[in-house]
């Protein structure tokens, strides 16, 4: 056991060396290849590349990246001065059109509604908040608050032509005029939401005095609050700026001058070119100090000795398009020659040399370490299986018994979360936690705090995985201990006692608790609250289980005989109640495969049967046939043949009459569906049978009424049903007398039309017997059987009939012997 120990413990500390090992390795690469420089917006992350090692560093890619950064920040700072500054410095009476303002980037109608305010005001507002108030307002009230009339701006120039713009236009001197016309609009009366005007515009006026309609109150609200939280952000960025890249504090240069309608506006942190310029050569100045860009789209102009390219540039200014006109002139340079002041460039160049050689070797010496790493994982894991195969034969105690697993898992991370705290700690002490990632020390604490989070991960892993073995992962969970007490709860609450102790003794006590709760306050109405969504979870479960049952019982009726209620995770007498039902459902499956199997059996021995007798029943009408035709002188003779022809030929009527009907009861025809017209199909079933009906003597009276009643029926199988209805009728109707047919249209209780036909005839024979029989097999209303017929005719018209989608019905009363069948109108 010791020994299992020490080894155990010594492949544990080599695994965590190994876990230090990479961590180090990785964070040392990451520190050689790349570095955090700090710039306007906090610090930067620059890779760099193994190529600028045999290149000067201002013609590397960190510092061309670098000078990317900056001159993005550079275009921003000028698109942030062009809002804030006249003339080159911060103008606290500069005039914003707000509308213009926040729709800079959009295109504007000539005519829009707008208030101009004061820089200063707009900022100072932003800063005390804005402040809305809501009161009802009558039609009165709308009236004395809002203006009668709606001021409208009118740009006389609002040209887009050159790169201009709405916004653009708007700050052209003299370019805009104001007029107002008349509002006709009814101001609803109801609850309104109006703004406290802390500041009025630059003529005086609240929001309300520009506008007719409470519509354009709320929009020109919006427009001020967002222009002036927008120009606060603004502001306190290019307080910022300004004073990032002022010339004593960068090493960057830029002077960036833009052209509308005539005047020219220059922004620039070089002192000696914010004045009068005539006679000096800018671009002279910028390739002077070293690295220069030069870009002026009008002219469509661009110049640089570094590797930013032109489209790099015009992208940025882009974003900017509301500040730049196309008649601009940037020049951009970083001053090489001294790198007078410590920036984002100076830093780039400290860490130039910086950059980690052999780093592919030093990869794969970490891909080694973690193949190891996992080679003594996977002999460990052997140790604990083995280990637990013999524990398994023997009744030593199980390691780490008493501990849940939920603790095995909760120790592992809490020793893996004590590195990422004490960080965390160390970035709050000294105010920035990215620090501790820039300094040369960071790989050995990485390295550190790797070694003590490997010791949690493979405290849970080895945990974990013994349990696993010793198959007690669940056994010796906390939260199987939970749900076991809960379930033990409910099951001794409903498994045990009859009705009555299940039922009143738990009520009764539930309400005395519940006013005992009561009487103690508000904690003992919070703990009565809590018992009631328990005792509402067991109710919901108890219906949960009926409802299984229900649903399955259901699914029983509706001929799921397979369907089953699963047991396993019912409670109580449910579980009875779901034997039960399997029962049944078993049983009725049983029974209906039985009589499956039993119609199966008969129809199959009345097809083979009837397969059995046509073949020599043929032969013997055949031969019938040819007996006739010879020369007979014995009358007697021909007599007997005569008999001998009739029999066969009913006998074999009665064959194919067997089959038919073995077929139908088994589902085995064919129905093709179309539209009859049931009128014309009665009349050449009537002309058929005429002669029989006058051998008879009996008299047809068909009366539709209508001539043509279509229905959607198989043609030969509804003149089948026909025809054993009039046969049915030729056989056993009482000789002259009348036989009445009918068709008519009527509505079914479903609301559809139906086409019903009705046979009315007077029977020769008494009909002792019940109608329902009389569609039977076999069944005729002849109980002596005198007459001819097989018994089969009308069970074969009925079932035809509801093959088709119709309806049979008979009725006798008496001797008046009536068939309906009835059909769907065909639409």
């Amino acid at each position: 056991m010791k020994n299992f120990a020490l080894k155990s413990t010594t492949v544990r500390i080599i695994q965590h060396i190994l876990a230090a090992f990479i961590a180090f390795v990785v964070s040392y690469a990451i520190i050689g290849t790349s570095i955090m420089i700090q710039g306007i917006n906090g610090y930067y992350s620059y890779n760099l590349y193994e190529s600028d090692r045999s290149r000067s560093y201002e013609d590397s890619y960190l510092f061309n990246n670098i000078l990317g950064n900056n001159v993005s920040d550079v275009l921003r700072l000028v698109a942030l001065r062009t809002q804030l500054e006249t003339g080159g410095e911060f103008d606290e009476k500069k005039q914003i059109d707000v509308t213009a303002y926040v729709n800079r980037s959009a295109t504007l109608s000539g005519d829009y509604i707008t208030a101009v305010y004061y820089l200063s005001d707009l900022l100072k507002w932003a800063q005390s908040g804005f402040k809305y108030e809501t009161s009802y307002f009558s039609e009165e009230d709308g009236d004395k608050f809002l203006s009668t009339s709606t001021t409208y701006t009118h740009l006389n120039s609002n040209m887009h032509s050159g790169g201009m713009s709405t916004y653009l236009n708007s700050q052209l001197p003299g370019n805009s005029m104001t007029f107002a016309i008349s509002g006709n609009t009814v101001k609803g009366e109801g609850e309104h939401t109006y703004l406290d005007s802390r500041y009025q515009t630059v003529d005086g006026k609240n929001i309300e005095d520009l506008v007719s309609t409470w519509e354009e109150y709320n929009l020109l609200c919006s427009y001020v609050e967002e222009a002036a939280k927008d120009l606060l952000a603004n502001y306190e960025e290019y307080l910022n700026s300004i004073k990032y890249y002022d010339y004593l504090n960068s090493n960057l240069r830029y002077y960036v001058t833009r052209t509308m309608n005539g005047k020219t506006s220059v922004y620039t942190n070089v002192s000696e070119l914010s004045g009068e310029t005539t006679g000096k050569d800018i671009k002279a100045i910028f390739q002077d100090y070293g690295r220069y860009i030069y870009y002026c789209p009008y002219d469509i102009q661009y110049e640089t000795n570094t590797l930013i390219k032109e489209n790099v540039v015009r992208s940025i200014i882009k974003n900017y398009s509301y500040a730049y006109p196309d008649q601009i002139k940037i020049y951009i340079a970083v001053d090489t020659n001294s790198y007078g002041a410590v920036d984002s460039f100076t830093e780039g160049k400290q860490n130039f040399s910086k950059y980690m050689p052999y780093r592919n070797q030093m990869y794969i010496l970490c891909a080694i370490a973690a193949i190891i790493y996992l080679i003594l994982m996977s002999v460990e894991m052997r140790r604990i299986s083995r280990k637990a195969l013999d524990d398994a034969s023997t009744p030593e105690t199980v390691p780490v018994k008493n501990m849940y697993t939920e603790g095995i898992m909760l120790i592992g991370l809490i020793i893996m979360a004590v590195p990422v705290l004490g960080i965390i700690g160390a970035g709050l002490y000294t105010d920035s936690i990215t620090s501790i990632f820039r300094h040369s020390y960071f790989p050995m604490i990485c390295s550190a705090c790797v070694f003590v989070m490997n010791i949690g991960l493979l405290y849970m892993i080895y945990g974990i995985y013994k349990k696993v073995k010793y198959k007690t992962l669940w056994k010796e969970s906390f939260l199987r201990t939970i749900v076991n007490a809960a379930r033990n709860l409910i099951i001794n609450t409903t498994d045990n006692g009859n009705v009555i102790i299940r039922t009143w003794i738990p009520y009764i006590f539930f309400v005395a608790f519940n006013l005992l709760l009561f009487r103690m306050g508000l904690a003992g109405i919070v703990i009565a609250l809590l018992l009631d969504i328990i005792v509402g979870v067991y109710l919901y479960r108890q219906n949960l289980d009926r409802d299984k049952i229900i649903h399955v019982i259901e699914n029983i009726k509706n001929g799921d005989l397979k369907a089953k209620v699963d047991i396993t995770e019912l409670h109580a007498d449910n579980i009875n109640l779901a034997e039960a039902v399997n029962s049944i459902g078993e049983g009725i499956d049983k029974a209906v495969d039985t009589s499956m199997k039993d119609e199966k059996l008969k129809a199959d021995l009345i097809t083979n049967v009837s397969h059995d007798i046509k073949t020599p029943l043929t032969s013997i009408i055949n031969y019938v046939d040819l007996i006739k035709r010879e020369d007979i002188q014995n009358e007697r003779v021909r007599e007997y043949v005569d008999i001998l022809e009739n029999k066969s030929h009913k006998l074999k009527q009665l064959t194919e009459d067997l089959v038919e009907a073995s077929k139908i009861s088994s589902g085995n025809i064919s129905i093709e569906l179309s539209k009859i017209n049931f009128v014309e199909l009665v009349n050449q079933t009537i002309g058929e049978f005429f002669e029989k009906f006058e051998k008879k003597k009996l008299q047809i009276i068909f009366k539709p009424e209508l001539q043509n009643m279509e229905i959607t029926a198989d043609a030969r199988h509804l003149w089948r049903v026909i025809e054993n209805l009039l046969n049915n009728v030729c056989k056993y109707a009482l000789s002259g007398t009348r036989v009445y047919l009918d068709m008519h249209k009527e509505e079914s209780e479903e609301g559809k039309e139906r086409v019903v036909f009705s046979i009315k005839n007077i029977s020769a024979s008494e009909l002792n017997i019940d109608s329902d029989e009389l569609t039977e097999r076999f069944i005729r209303g002849d109980v002596s059987r005198t007459t001819e017929g097989s018994g089969l005719g009308l069970s074969i018209a009925k079932n035809l009939t509801v093959a088709m989608g119709g309806t049979f019905d008979i009725r006798l009363d008496g001797d008046l012997f009536k068939v309906i069948i009835g059909f769907d109108s065909a639409e």
